[in-house]
C-alpha cells in the first residue's frame, strides 16, 4: 500500500517537474525566436495607441479604421491652422487698397505706400510677422481698416460708453457674446499696440476708440483669430478672485476715460493683473493675453 502511494507521489511529482520542464522549454524558445519571428508584427508600432482601432470582438488591429481615425484627428488639426502665405520678412507684406467686384478701390485718396511706410504700421507688420499672420490675412484687416477708418476718426469722441454698448449689444446679444467680445477687443489692442507713451500703445487706442462700437466689433475679429489664452495658476478660488477685481476695474468709469485722474492707476493695475495671471504677453498666435 505504501508502495502504491510512493509511486502516485513520484507520478504527481514527475507530473510537475515535467510541466514546469515545458515551461521552461516555451520561454526559451519565445528568447530564442528567430530575428524575422521578432519583427513580425512590429509593422504598426509607428501608430500611436489613441488611434489603434481593433477588429470588433478580437485584439487584432483594424488598419483600415485606425488609419481613418489617424486621418480624421489631422485633418482637425488642419483647420487650426493659419491659411495663406507667411512672408519671409516683416517687410515683404504686398498689400493693395480694397476694390469691389468691379475692380474699382472702395477707398479713395489713400497712398499705401505711404501708409505702409509710417512707423506704426511698419511696428504692427513686425509683430504680425512674428505672429505667423500670412499676407492674406493681413490684407483682409487692413482693407476693413482703411474701408471704415474715416467713419471712425468722423465719430470719435461723440459716442457715450452706454451708447457704444447699445450698439454692440444689437450684434453681442447677450452678457457672456458681449463680455466675450469686450475681452477680445481688449486683446487685439494689447497684443498689436504700441508700448506705453508712443504713438499706437493701448492707452492712445482707448483714449480714441475705447467707446467706438465700430472700432471694438473690428478689434474683437482681430482678437476673435489671436484664440484663447491659457491662464498660468489654474486655481478655481484664485480665478474667481482675479475675475472680480478684474471686473471691479471695469465697472469703474475712470477706466475707460483716459482723461480721468485715476484712469492711469487702474490701468496699470489691471496690466499687472492680467501679467500675474498670464505672465509676460505672449509672442504667438492665439496666445496674446488679455489685457
Amino acid at each position: 500500500m505504501s508502495n502504491s502511494h510512493e509511486n502516485d507521489g513520484a507520478a504527481a511529482g514527475g507530473g510537475a517537474d515535467a510541466a514546469a520542464a515545458a515551461a521552461a522549454a516555451a520561454q526559451a524558445a519565445g528568447n530564442n525566436a528567430s530575428l524575422l519571428e521578432q519583427g513580425a508584427g512590429k509593422e504598426t508600432d509607428w501608430l500611436p495607441s489613441k488611434f489603434r482601432v481593433n477588429v470588433a470582438g478580437s485584439d487584432q488591429l483594424d488598419l483600415d479604421a485606425s488609419a481613418r481615425k489617424l486621418a480624421t484627428s489631422y485633418a482637425e488639426l488642419e483647420k487650426t491652422r493659419p491659411s495663406g502665405t507667411v512672408p519671409a520678412t516683416a517687410g515683404e507684406y504686398k498689400l493693395e487698397v480694397p476694390k469691389d467686384a468691379e475692380g474699382k478701390e472702395l477707398v479713395q485718396g489713400v497712398d499705401l505706400e505711404d501708409f505702409m511706410a509710417d512707423p506704426l504700421f511698419k511696428g504692427l507688420s513686425e509683430k504680425a510677422h512674428a505672429l505667423g499672420i500670412s499676407n492674406e490675412t493681413m490684407q483682409f484687416f487692413v482693407g476693413e481698416y482703411l474701408q471704415f477708418m474715416p467713419a471712425l476718426l468722423e465719430a470719435n469722441g461723440q459716442i457715450s460708453s452706454e451708447d457704444a454698448a447699445k450698439a454692440l449689444r444689437a450684434v453681442w446679444t447677450d452678457d457672456a457674446e458681449f463680455n466675450s467680445g469686450l475681452q477680445r477687443a481688449a486683446r487685439a489692442a494689447q497684443g498689436f499696440g504700441a508700448e506705453p507713451g508712443k504713438p499706437g500703445s493701448f492707452d492712445n487706442l482707448m483714449a480714441k476708440f475705447g467707446n467706438d462700437p465700430d472700432f471694438l466689433a473690428f478689434a474683437a475679429r482681430i482678437g476673435a483669430e489671436m484664440g484663447e489664452d491659457k491662464p498660468i495658476n489654474a486655481d478655481p478660488a484664485a480665478e474667481q478672485d482675479w475675475q472680480a477685481q478684474v471686473d471691479e476695474i471695469r465697472a469703474n468709469p475712470a477706466y475707460m476715460d483716459a482723461k480721468h485722474p485715476q484712469h492711469k492707476q487702474l490701468s496699470q493695475k489691471m496690466e499687472q493683473l492680467y501679467q500675474r495671471r498670464y505672465g509676460t504677453r505672449q509672442q504667438q498666435l492665439g496666445a496674446s493675453a488679455t489685457r
